[in-house]
């Protein structure tokens, strides 16, 4: 749900005059929105911005990369939407839609894919930290075909195989007096000590400038369960700016790596050797500009490759990760 000021445009800014040429070409593909081309380190670091086409993708608020479709990425809208998958790719095209029948859309924030064969979509949201209703929605992945030549996106429906609600254990009023049981960020990976794979939740905070990393024990039966609490870890960020605030998570496959984005930066961390508190092991960190960047709210691997979302629409690639540099992205 928009924490930040809402606006319909983005100011994606210019690119240097040395790439110019680079830029004039890039302008030409209707789903780019710009290029930047800088340097970083010795490293050329080239970062692409693309629109999504459809506009019925409104409030872009969750990404995925798919398991089982290859170049494929499921989104959704935020709170104001029917319960709707998109499987979109990286420049934005939409590839199909599909209604998920047996799910709820009161406040959709995330979504992730597990390497069981599932998307799990995350109806997470808790800006007054007053819901008791909190739940997480598996769908079996499906198989999306190529847009045929001239055609739109496909239409299609899917069903919850599985409803799994939770609570926050150390939450004891509704709302409390300090509002930290928000959530934005969910995504999937396989305990290092266990080999279990599971579901991770990270919150949002507006009591402080900290988010909290809750592990989901079991995914199955119908009981509303307890999360346990991982890890904690202070983002900080301009109070004026919507700082501290976790938007969106995602681990790559092998589950070493952990990408989490706020509205002022992205944070790269590494799961530690043993144990999954992955909060203590920070790699790296991207501070964005933020008149560029906006209200980012979705994030997703893509290789070894970083994309990330915001809510008008606009999509952006951070090449080299866990390359330290200088300056704010995209500059």
């Amino acid at each position: 749900m928009n924490t930040a000021p809402d606006t319909n445009s983005l100011a994606d800014g210019a690119a240097p005059t040395r790439n110019r040429a680079l830029h004039a070409l890039a302008v030409a593909v209707v789903v780019f929105a710009a290029v930047f081309s800088f340097a970083r380190c010795g490293t050329r670091v080239v970062h692409t911005g693309a629109r999504y086409v459809d506009t019925r993708i409104a409030e872009p608020s969750g990404l995925a990369a798919s398991r089982i479709n290859a170049g494929v990425f499921w989104t959704h809208n935020d709170s104001g939407d029917a319960a709707t998958l998109y499987a979109v790719t990286a420049d934005g095209q939409v590839l199909a839609r599909y209604l998920v029948e047996g799910a709820g859309a009161i406040d959709w924030e995330a979504i992730t894919v597990g390497d069981d064969g599932y998307l799990y979509v995350g109806d997470i949201g808790n800006n007054v930290n007053d819901r008791r209703d909190l739940v997480v929605y598996r769908v079996a992945e499906p198989t999306v075909e190529p847009v045929a030549p001239g055609g739109g996106p496909r239409d299609g429906t899917l069903s919850v195989d599985h409803a799994i609600p939770f609570h926050y254990p150390e939450q004891d009023a509704f709302p409390p007096v300090a509002r930290n049981f928000d959530a934005e960020a969910l995504f999937w990976a396989r305990h290092p000590d266990t080999g279990r794979g599971t579901l991770y939740l990270l919150t949002k905070h507006r009591g402080d400038q900290a988010t909290v990393l809750y592990r989901f024990e079991t995914l199955d039966g119908d009981e509303r369960r307890p999360l346990t609490r991982r890890g904690t870890f202070v983002v900080g960020g301009d109070p004026d700016r919507f700082g501290g605030m976790v938007t969106a998570a995602d681990a790559t496959a092998d589950g070493r790596l952990l990408a989490v984005l706020t509205y002022h930066a992205l944070f790269v961390f590494e799961r530690p050797a043993s144990g999954d508190d992955y909060l203590s092991g920070l790699r790296n960190r991207i501070d964005f500009d933020q008149d560029v960047t906006i209200q980012s709210e979705a994030v997703a691997w893509d290789g070894d490759t970083i994309i990330f979302t915001n809510e008008q629409g606009s999509i952006f690639r951070v090449d080299e990760p866990l390359e330290a540099r200088e300056g704010r992205f995209p500059r």
